[in-house]
């Protein structure tokens, strides 16, 4: 088609507005996407795909479903009962559906759910897009190939600037609008520049591809199977979503500690055991696991103020050549022990992240399990062992 034939600059802009809008008003709507996303910097590169379900319906019925590499998440309601599942942990949740919509997806322990608020916002991101979108102008019409159907899209070509950064970076956008639904069917997005906040002076490659198998904005009723939920028979019901690592490290609490022997650099064995009547602060490390490098500092300081009272400090490496952590032990300087955890070692504990920390007390009973970096719990949990740690501070250190 002629350039005359499509309109003007100031006609693109109006007519993708216009689309905009539509979005942004609908209040029933299916939408499927597929989206593709390419980051390429100097040193790093990255890749992402997502699949993306969308479905609202009158009577608070909605279906929200990802798929991506952070994990899958489906939501759904029935108008009167709300169900969130999150396959890898098998586990669901079943309440009453809020009369406000989706409930906002909280849980630390399946980051994986988070996904699902994006799905909630699809509407919303289109909106997003009309705020950042400055300039726009028509380009040839084209056909696109969608689940084997052949449609006539309009395509229009934006551009906008990215807000919120000094660097002026340019954001270049294609939609693909179906000519017969005015609905957008694919849509591609274009940055380069420093896109990482802590990076200024690194300049990245962003390209995003996102198809839409379905975008329908008046849907004037869906199968009620959208809104159904049928739990596999492996799934179970929960108040609240928790992986069975976590599950694990907590019930580790109240247990006796097993009876193991460490192997010192020098080849002499100590039984855990040998230091009963004494509390016992057991931490997993690796040298390739940075948190765990950078708490050594707070760990020394934990060391310092709690040996005088009888704490005993043991670290247990998690590396595949226990000569590494050796040597970084001796450059280290430390003043406690460390030892080697052998398959055997590590299989007496409960699967764990790194860092991981084990207190135990004089009885030999475990008293603090956790993984990651919980200065504030392990500090509560010595003043509470003992009355001679009552003067330790709880006051986080930097780094711990």
């Amino acid at each position: 088609m002629p350039p005359d034939d499509r309109g003007t600059s100031s006609d693109a802009l109006t007519s993708l507005n216009q689309i905009f809008e539509v979005y942004a008003h609908a209040d029933s709507y299916h939408i499927e996407s597929v989206e593709e996303m390419r980051l390429d910097g100097e040193f790093s590169q990255l890749w992402t795909r997502s699949l993306t379900t969308s479905i609202v319906s009158p009577g608070n019925r909605y279906r929200f479903e990802t798929h991506s590499d952070h994990g899958n998440g489906l939501q759904i309601s029935d108008g009167k009962t709300e169900w969130i599942y999150y396959p890898p942990f098998q586990q669901y949740i079943q309440h009453t559906a809020p009369s406000t919509g989706p409930s906002r997806i909280q849980s630390p322990t399946a980051a994986g759910l988070s996904s699902l608020t994006g799905a909630q916002n699809t509407l919303r991101s289109f909106s997003n897009l009309q705020k950042l979108v400055r300039t726009a102008v028509y380009a040839p019409d084209e056909s696109i190939e969608v689940n084997g159907k052949i449609i006539i899209c309009k395509v229009i070509r934006a551009e906008g600037e990215l807000p919120g950064t000094s660097a002026h970076i340019t954001t270049r956008f294609t939609f693909w609008i179906d000519k017969q639904t005015k609905a957008i069917r694919k849509m591609t997005e274009h940055r380069e520049g420093p896109l990482h906040p802590t990076e200024p002076g690194i300049n990245y490659v962003m390209e995003r591809d996102v198809l839409y198998p379905v975008a329908d904005l008046k849907v004037a009723s869906s199968p009620d199977q959208n809104f159904t939920f049928n739990p596999p028979m492996t799934a179970s019901l929960v108040r609240e979503f928790e992986d069975r690592m976590s599950a694990g490290i907590r019930q580790f609490v109240g247990k006796q500690a097993p009876e193991i022997s460490l192997k010192g650099a020098d080849g002499r064995d100590i039984a855990l055991q040998s230091f009963q009547g004494k509390p016992v602060l057991l931490d997993f490390w690796a040298t390739w696991c940075a948190p765990c490098v950078e708490s050594l500092p707070t760990v020394e300081k934990l060391y310092h103020e709690t040996v005088k009272n009888g704490l005993v400090l043991l670290s247990i490496d998690e590396d595949e050549e226990p000569k590494k952590a050796y040597e970084f032990w001796t450059k280290q300087r430390e003043p406690w022990p460390n030892f080697h955890g052998s398959v055997d070692i590590l299989g007496h504990f409960p699967e764990h992240g790194i860092p991981y920390f084990v207190l135990i007390d004089g009885s030999g009973q475990v008293v603090f399990s956790a993984a990651g970096i919980d200065e504030t719990g392990l500090r509560a949990a010595l003043i509470k062992l003992d009355p001679a740690f009552a003067p330790l501070s709880k006051t986080p250190a930097p780094y711990f």
